[in-house]
């Protein structure tokens, strides 16, 4: 894949790149944006091309330098990510000895480091110090998905570039691209949001698509407090998936309200289900919320699953409107 390739923002990155041959850049790239949104893809992308020794466009993809980019074994490269919940100081004082060697063969060095919002200050204050004084052979790219996380030291010394998932229409195209059957690539967008990461993640997922059918299973049979058993019982068994199945939830909650108000739903293959479906998406989405609060105070995922079904159900012994039932 070339720079300008990437779907939503190769004119920028091409721009990016021009600067940064012509040195008129900051030595310190953030890209920002949520999980799946092409973050970290596009900063290796960047990094590929700033050590491709290939013809243009870059990268080229079959030179030396790309081929030991892509196999991870390019000695001017460097790659943190976090392996527990933060990135520590220590890791920063290691990464930032090694950028004083010079370069081997790239003519510069190429930090990246992911979930960049997960460095603890202490870490965050080492990599301050080099990145207001930089010796001109390194390039930096912070991944994050919160730039609040940084200080407002370390966001001003970076050049933010900010991604968002990109439309569903955009995303089926990417996922074509990448060998994705088009039917499937747009229902894989669709449950995605747009976001080609997660649409990735889900097509290598096997048993998913299983789970969701079950999951608009068991609410389509949801109808009454004799029903509330038999649909729980699709699902009651699924230990360590609970977050993917509110998830699933949560999604077609949210396409069932867009359906209900006559406008178009992430997942348009499933348009004419959600508007002929009984749950109201406002009530499914409260039902879901509470949901995570019980499952977060320990409350047995049995027992979740069943008095979040009640609760849709129960209109008139609970004094509450819950559920609104389509005639």
């Amino acid at each position: 894949m070339k720079l300008s390739e990437f779907t939503g923002y190769g004119d920028k990155m091409e721009q990016l790149m021009r600067s940064v041959q012509a040195g008129r850049i900051v030595h310190a790239l953030l890209f920002v944006g949520p999980r799946g949104s092409g973050k970290r893809t596009m900063a290796n992308l960047f990094a590929q091309a700033m050590l491709c020794r290939g013809p243009e466009p870059r990268p080229c993809g079959t030179c030396p330098a790309c081929k030991r980019y892509l196999a991870g074994s390019h000695p001017d490269v460097r790659t943190l990510r976090p392996e527990k919940k933060t990135l520590g100081v220590d890791e920063i004082r290691d990464l930032i000895d090694y950028l004083s060697l010079k370069p081997y063969e790239g003519g510069r060095h190429i930090a990246i480091i992911e979930q960049a919002d997960k460095m603890t200050p202490p870490a965050q204050n080492a990599l301050l110090k080099t990145l207001e004084n930089p010796d001109g052979e390194a390039m930096f790219f912070l991944i994050a998905e919160d730039a609040g996380g940084l200080l407002p030291t370390i966001r001003s010394r970076c050049q933010a570039v900010r991604f968002t998932d990109l439309s569903v229409e955009d995303c089926a195209g990417v996922l074509v691209k990448r060998g994705i059957a088009p039917e499937r690539a747009k229902m894989l967008a669709g449950m995605a949001q747009g976001s080609v990461g997660r649409a990735l993640a889900l097509n290598a997922d096997e048993g998913f698509m299983d789970l969701r059918n079950r999951v608009i299973q068991s609410l389509e049979t949801l109808g009454d407090a004799a029903s509330v058993s038999r649909a729980a019982a699709l699902l009651e068994d699924e230990k360590g998936a609970e977050g993917d199945i509110l998830d699933i939830m949560e999604l077609w909650a949210r396409d069932r309200m867009a359906a209900q108000a006559g406008a178009q739903p992430y997942q348009a293959g499933e348009y004419d289900r959600l508007v002929k479906g009984k749950i109201d998406g406002r009530a499914l989405l409260k039902g879901v919320v509470e949901a995570r609060r019980r499952l977060a105070s320990n409350v047995a995922w049995p027992g979740v699953l069943e008095n979040m079904y009640f609760d849709l159900i129960n209109t008139e012994n609970s004094g509450r409107t819950t559920l609104s039932w389509q005639r």
